[in-house]
């Protein structure tokens, strides 16, 4: 028998943050620079990438369903014309919006979200277990509904529609990462997932990947653990093993809180790949029984060194990367697309999920229950600041009457 660990979540902070300061996770000369040396403006005279990249994001946060027409409008919003002052001149229409989308540098929205998601994670980022960081991965389809974009076939065909799939970590509370696909073949979650899981592997012990039984390839598993990547996953109800030894008699902590679970088994085992061949990688299966149901839940894992409990703990936090579809979709517009153009895709995509973070960190921080408040309140705190600023100064006030006053003759 060997001693195992246990170990809680850590307690959650109380320590609130502004908009003014989760906005320095994106330093105007980093992005001046980047834009520099990528040459990203090059022989562009409206439309930088700068403003396009803060007109993506007030469009994303503002609150009305995201499209092109809408983004055009914001372009004259006074409140955005604070935000962005290099847009006051523009006249953008939606096509060259549109435009511009499928012609600018992706590269330089990937870097802008890669220097939020390093700097949010050095600066905010808390173990969800008390010993490791849990990073989750599942997927998520987005419908397409124009012959300018290919997808993946799903189900009945026969009207024509196609699919894309946004292969999705969520690591602890906010860092958020996602692989975009059309191709047939990522339709498969043994290969989106697996693909995922290994690209985003970092040899961290410290790090646990939890799946769900879309990846249950034991090949998968032999691979995850050959690469020491810790990783926790559910099989069926009752997989095939050779028993080698019993690793833990019990849980050896308290039954869940309102009792629905019984302990089976914590065990060594050898997992079978088919009918007649069993995978050499020696694996952990945890089993426990749903009172009420019947149902074996089987967990298999190469962690080892926590309790069986601590393990079904890490894998109930799998559902946080639901929650997180479900507020992609609902308050970020991740349900459709402004543009059936994969560069336009990905701009957009980068966007999302700088805004997402952002919104995340805020609404932890601040200790808000509701993700529609904490987008709502992050909005109005970023407009009620900007305009604060401006008051402090009267000739930007002026600034500001005038814009508001040419807003509302249009208007």
């Amino acid at each position: 028998m060997v001693k195992i660990k246990t170990s809680v979540a850590p307690a959650p902070s109380t320590e609130s943050v502004s908009v003014s300061e989760l906005l320095k996770l994106i330093p105007e000369e980093f992005i001046e620079g980047l834009a520099e040396e990528l040459a990203v403006d090059k022989w562009v005279k409206k439309l930088k990438a700068a403003p396009l990249f803060k007109l993506a994001l007030f469009s994303i946060l503002q609150g009305e369903r995201l499209s092109l027409r809408v983004m055009e409008k914001n372009v004259s919003d006074p409140l955005f014309k604070l935000l962005a002052p290099a847009f006051a001149a523009d006249e953008a229409t939606w096509g060259g919006i549109r435009d511009r989308l499928m012609k600018v540098n992706s590269m330089f929205f990937r870097r802008l979200y890669e220097k939020v998601y390093a700097l949010a994670e050095a600066k905010y980022d808390s173990k969800a277990l008390a010993t490791h960081h849990i990073k989750r991965f599942d997927s998520t389809m987005v419908a397409t509904f124009s012959h300018l974009l290919s997808g993946m076939q799903v189900g009945n065909t026969s009207k024509g529609k196609t699919q894309v799939k946004f292969t999705t970590e969520l690591k602890d509370d906010f860092l958020i990462h996602m692989a975009f696909h059309q191709d047939q073949p990522h339709l498969s979650e043994e290969t989106a997932l697996k693909e995922a899981v290994m690209d985003r592997a970092t040899k961290n012990q410290e790090e646990i990947s939890v799946f769900d039984k879309g990846l249950k390839s034991r090949q998968s598993f032999a691979a995850f653990d050959a690469e020491q990547t810790l990783f926790v996953g559910r099989v069926h109800e009752a997989p095939r093993y050779e028993l080698l030894e019993t690793h833990a008699a019990t849980d050896t902590r308290p039954q869940d809180k309102r009792g629905e679970l019984d302990f089976l088994q914590d065990s060594a085992v050898l997992l079978y790949e088919s009918s007649n061949k069993v995978s050499p990688t020696r694996l952990r299966l945890i089993q426990y029984r749903v009172k009420k149901t019947g149902l074996t839940i089987s967990f298999v894992t190469n962690v080892w060194d926590l309790d069986a409990a601590v393990i079904a703990q890490a894998y109930k936090m799998r559902w946080d990367i639901e929650v997180l579809f479900r507020f992609m979709k609902q308050e970020m517009n991740l349900t459709h697309f402004v543009c059936n153009d994969r560069n336009a895709i990905e701009v957009m995509m980068y966007c999302t999920l700088i805004a997402s973070m952002l919104v995340l960190i805020f609404k932890k921080k601040n200790g808000i229950t509701s993700y529609k408040l904490a987008k709502t309140h992050f909005f109005k705190e970023l407009l009620y600041e900007t305009v604060l600023e401006m008051l402090e100064i009267p000739e930007a006030t002026e600034h500001l009457k005038q814009i508001i006053k040419k807003f509302v003759q249009k208007e």
